[in-house]
Formats: structure tokens, sequence, C-alpha cells
């Protein structure tokens, strides 16, 4: 073969090749409905090596007959019986144990003990407890990143489609931070965010600087806070000290960075330390206050801060009145202005304006926690005029919108529907202000060991309140002393260490950690035997060799029959069909219910649920939260499955324990082959 003939056979290989890739490119299904591409797969958590919540099993779907299977005692009638259906979801196979809460109450003390070092320790060494982004903007940055989309905060989201002058000028500082200087009207983007030199002339995206240098960095860690620019910084020359003075006017302090900053957990705190224990002396007891001279954490300073969505204030809907020239005319009148269209009118102009529960008492007021305004100083607290002519926020009445604490009239929900030329309206609502359902709270993780003395007069239990929670003896036995408040906030941070665990490893969010709804407990209890009265099937609370079934308080008060005194280890006895253990006995456990005698007479039969978030002022009664399961201190008829009793959501009992549970995704039936497998293969061909 000649080479003549070799490359045109190479050629014709080529060509081939070449259509081969071509037609292969050619997706058939493009055009069709066929979902978002590049999507991934998700296989139930089940099965996922690492996906299942540590320590937790599957509860499938399915319905089951709840209430009382024995007689009630003293004519109570508080669990008639009923048909209820519930959702799948993960249980944790055993009670929260001491060591796993202790993991919980360690964060917090570790937490707090980071952000004191990161703001005491002196220049560079402070930047070990926190993680610098690798671009840590400058302004305009910042204001462009919290400008958001806060309708109240004064960026209407309608401004940009409806409002060519506005549309205009945030287009413009968009396009000069993206580096072309020459968009649009020269020196407008810049006067928008005030990007000027100390001469006032305005400056050039070529000559903006946008990331810190090393030099930089440190100089933000060498001031505490720009706001008081008045103090000398220790150990710096003049020519040091101008530097940072330069650049903390800009950036700030620590303290201004630090909502940029996350915390650095790889780097260990050394509670042995001299320095590291003379930053953090005031996280420890008082001389005065010390037993022996031994010097503790000072527990009362363990605070957990967080928040959580209060969906039953999310889902309310306030009446929605548009402005009256929105029905009228055409959308092309030019006498119409757009924006008019779809902006809802002031809360004086409408009716029905107090619907809101966070509204103050006289109704003008709503408390503004946490949205920041472009339109108000941080530092200062006062309200800045934009410079491109737009004036702070008012209502029709000349009032300002935004306060630093309060929203001052802050009228109901929004329109975000629209109005056609033939006047129909399609009706679709939203909230003027997400910040009053995003709830915010603090509250001290640290059990009450004292419960052990306080809930039994003329009893000696010094040993339990003295060592229980803390001494390794008693590691895998159920935390008590934790009220339901308390459970509540560790399963938010639980959640949060999974999500974060989940987002580093590059998978998807799952269902939040929570406290279990009452008739999911009684689900799980059951074991998927409808008609029990105990967690292990049957009538009777012995085995077949006499040994009793769970810990309790059996036989008129021989608490050791058993073989428990107190409290067992959360893994003690058999587990039921579901693979759950102590779900009768040793301690009683939080529901997530609100407690109400009549509540099966009026929840849904599709995943029951009663709730109310009960306030300070509010009576006793409305304080209490459903526990079930029964304790090591509880006579046989509390171990049953449908017995329902309260607490008050805001006392610690040495008998009151918890455990978590998430919602499954998915279908949840019980054959999780068919889910795993056959479903998850239609998945990946639709994609």
């Amino acid at each position: 073969m000649t080479r003549t003939k070799k490359k045109d056979k190479m050629k014709r290989i080529f060509v081939f090749v070449l259509v081969g890739l071509f037609f292969a490119s050619c997706d058939p299904v493009d055009g069709n409905l066929v979902g978002v591409k590049g999507r991934d797969t998700f296989y139930p958590d089940i099965l996922g090596p690492g996906k299942v919540p540590y320590g937790m099993v599957y509860i499938p779907s399915g319905a089951y007959q709840a209430g009382q299977n024995d007689k009630d005692i003293m004519g109570l009638h508080t669990t008639r019986n009923r048909t209820v259906s519930v959702q799948a979801f993960y249980m944790d196979a055993s009670e929260i144990s001491n060591n796993e809460y202790r993991q919980f109450v360690h964060w917090v003390k570790d937490s707090i003990a980071r952000e004191k070092l990161y703001r005491r320790m002196s220049g560079d060494d402070a930047e070990q407890w926190v993680n610098v982004p690798d671009d840590f903007f400058k302004e305009p940055y910042r204001t462009v990143l919290n400008l958001g989309s806060d309708v109240q905060g004064g960026n209407n989201p309608f401004d940009p489609f409806l409002n060519t002058e506005s549309s205009e000028d945030l287009d413009r500082a968009y396009l000069m931070l993206m580096g072309y200087s020459q968009a649009g009207k020269k020196g407008a983007a810049q006067s928008f965010f005030k990007l000027k030199d100390e001469k006032g002339v305005p400056k050039d995206r070529e000559n903006l600087d946008i990331t810190l240098d090393a030099n930089e960095v440190s100089a933000i860690f060498s001031t505490y806070s720009s706001v008081n620019k008045k103090g000398k910084v220790d150990d710096k020359s003049n020519k040091d000290a101008a530097e940072y003075k330069r650049v903390t006017d800009v950036q700030g302090g620590r303290i201004e960075n630090r909502k940029y900053f996350q915390l650095n957990w790889e780097t260990p705190v050394d509670y042995t330390d001299p320095e590291t224990l003379f930053l953090l002396s005031d996280m420890y007891v008082s001389k005065e206050e010390q037993f022996f001279n031994n010097k503790q954490i000072d527990t009362r300073l363990l605070y957990y801060d967080y928040v959580w969505i209060d969906y039953k204030e999310a889902a309310k809907r306030g009446k929605v009145k548009t402005a009256r020239n929105a029905y009228d005319g055409t959308i092309n009148d030019p006498n119409i202005s757009p924006i008019n269209r779809r902006d809802p009118l002031s809360k004086d102009s409408k009716s029905n304006g107090l619907h809101r529960s966070t509204l103050t008492d006289d109704g003008t007021e709503l408390k503004y926690d946490g949205t920041v305004s472009p339109f108000v100083d941080q530092l200062t607290g006062e309200y800045v005029i934009d410079t491109s002519g737009r004036s702070i926020p008012k209502d029709d009445k000349g009032n300002v919108l935004v306060d630093q604490d309060f929203l001052i009239n802050p009228g109901q929900d929004l329109d975000l529907g629209y109005t056609n030329s033939k006047g129909q309206h399609n009706a679709i609502r939203g909230h003027s202000d997400r910040s009053r359902y995003i709830i915010k709270e603090r509250i001290n993780v640290y059990p009450d060991t004292l419960c052990w003395v306080r809930d039994y007069t003329y009893s000696y239990h010094d040993p339990m309140a003295e060592n229980y929670f803390w001494h390794t003896a008693y590691d895998n036995y159920p935390v008590v002393g934790v009220t339901w408040c308390q459970a509540k906030a560790f399963s938010v941070w639980r959640t949060q260490l999974y999500h974060s665990w989940l987002l580093a490893n590059g998978d998807l969010y799952v269902n939040d950690f929570r406290l279990p709804s009452e008739v999911e407990w009684e689900r799980a209890a059951r074991g998927d035997l409808e008609l029990s009265q105990y967690p292990w099937g049957g009538p009777y609370i012995r085995n077949a060799n006499g040994c009793f079934l769970a810990n309790f308080k059996p036989m008129r008060g021989r608490y050791f029959e058993d073989g428990g005194f107190h409290t067992v280890k959360v893994y003690s006895y058999n587990p039921n069909a579901f693979g759950l253990y102590c779900m009768a006995g040793n301690v009683a456990e939080w529901c997530n219910t609100a407690y109400d005698e009549s509540a099966y007479e009026f929840t849904h039969d599709m995943n029951s649920e009663f709730t109310y978030d009960a306030k300070d002022a509010d009576h006793p009664v409305k304080k209490r939260k459903v526990i079930r399961g029964g304790s090591w201190k509880d006579i046989g008829y509390y171990l049953q499955n449908s017995t329902r009793t309260f607490e008050y959501q805001d006392t610690a009992k040495c008998y009151i324990g918890f455990r978590n549970v998430m919602t499954h995704l998915g279908r949840g039936g019980k054959d999780l082959d068919a889910e795993n497998g056959e479903e998850i293969q239609m998945d990946i061909q639709l994609k």
C-alpha cells in the first residue's frame, strides 16, 4: 500500500469518527419535556455508604390503629381509637446518650473559645481561628452582596424590570465590577456606590483594588474595630499605623469582618496552654465560686445561638389590595406608571392591617430582624441619601419605611401577581418581609444535673447529681435533665453538623433532625404490630422465663428486679421489630407535639400533629408537651404504646430524655429494594 493510499484511508477513518461524534452529540430527546439535565441521581440514603445518620433505623410509611389497647385509668378518655397514616422516617435506635449530648456541649464551648481567641489574640495570631476567603471582597462588593431583594430594605425586586432608571444604574454597577469601566455614562456606576478617591474623583475599575494582599489581611487582624478610629495600636510605628488605618477605614476591623469569616475548626484549642488559659479566663468559674480550687468551665455561659423557621407564620396570608389604576386602561397606556401596576399599597390604605402576629400592640411596627438596608449607614445608623437622586424608601404619607430596629408602617403581603389588559389578576401572593418568621433563639445547653436532687424529696441522689452527666461510667446512659427547648436546640445543631458534612462531601442536603411527633413515636414503638400493648408485642411485661422486658418500677417498687436501679445503658434489653431499643422504660421521651386531652378528636389522620409555640406569658397549660414510653420510675401502665402523658416544656426531669427522627426522602415503602433499584434505574434513564 502506497503512502498516498494510507493517507486516504486515514482521512476516511477521521471523517467517519467526526460523523459518529456529530450524530452521537445529537440528543434525541432535545426539544421534549425531559426535566433539568445535569442533576445528580439521588440514591435513597438508606443504602448509600455513610449517608444514613449513624445509629438510626428506617421506619417505613404505613397506617396503624392508634389509641388505648387497655383500659384507660380513671376514665381519662384521652386516647380514643383511630386510624392514622404516617410518612416514612428514620429514628435513633436508642435514646440520645450522655456522650452524644456532651458532643453538643463541647461544640458550644469550643465555638465560644474560638470566638474569644479570634477577638483577643494579637495580630496574625488571630487569623488561625477563622477561615479568610481567598477573594476577600472590598467595597463595592460587600454592598452588592448585601443588597439582596429585601423589599422593605429599599431594593424593590420589581425595580430592575419596571423602573428603567434604576435598572440601568444597577446594571452599570455590575458591569463596572466585572471590568467594563466604560459601560453607560461615565461615572454613573461609580457614583451609585460612591467609589471616589480622597479628592472626590470617581475611581475607574482598572484602578480599583479588589482583593486583599497578605499585608492588608494582617492590618485587619491588627485592629479590633474600625468604629473607634481615634485609638492607638501598640507596638506599631506611625507608618504602620497609617497603613492599617487606611485599610480598616474601608475594610473595618475584626468585629466588622466577622460576618464574612467562618470559624476554623481545624486548629484545636489547647486549654492547657498558659496563654490560651489567660485569654479564656472569663470562661471559668471565679475563685470565689470554685470547689476546692478546682478550675472549671462555667457552664452557665454555654449559650447556643440558632434560628428556626416558623412555617405557620410563613403560611399566613393577609389581604392584598393593588393600586386602583392597575385595573384601568391598558398595559401600553403611557399615563400609567409601570411600577404602580404591581406595587402594593401601604397598610393605611388596606383593610385587615393587623393580620400579622409579629406586629406591635398598636399595629404600626414590625420587628426588623437581620435584613440589611443599603440606605442605612451600618456604623452610624443614619439614613443615607443615594447619590443617584433616589431618596430613602417612604410610604405614601412620607413616613420612613426602614428603621434600625423596626419596620415602621410595614404594610401587608405583597401582590406578586399581575393584572392584564382585560382586568384579570393571577392572584399570586408573597411576603414583604421574610425575617418575621425567621425566629432567632439563644439557649443555655448544659443539662440540669441537679434534677436528680430536685425531683425527689427525702431521697439521697447526690452522687447522681455530681457524676451522671460528665463521668465516663455513664457515657452510654441516656441524657436526662434536658428541657424540651434544649432538645429542640440540639436537633438544630445536629442538623447543621450533618448538613455541613454532606456539603463538604459534595452531597445534597436531606431533611432536618427533629423531635418525633406523637404519632411517629407510637408508630415506631409498635414495630408494625398494630394492636400490641408494648413495643415487644404481647400483653405481658415479662418473657417466658419470667424476666422483665424493660426498665421500670415493677412489683410495688422493687426497682432492681428488672436489672436496673435508675437508668440503664441505651442499648439494654431486646429491640422491637424495627430495631429500636428502650421504647418502653428507661427514660420517657420528649415529643414535638403539644399536649391536648382532645387532640385525637381534631387532628388530621395523615401525619397527625398539633403544635403550639408557647410564650412566656402563656398559661402553664399551653406549655405542656407530650412525653411517651414511661421511665425507670414509672409503673407498667406508662410503658404501653398508647399511653399519653405530658410535662412542661421548660422543665428538666431526671427521668425524661429524647431521641431524634428525620423524614425519609422518597416513597418510603416497605420494599426498599424496589425503591433503591428499579426506581433509581428509571431516574437514570430519564436523565
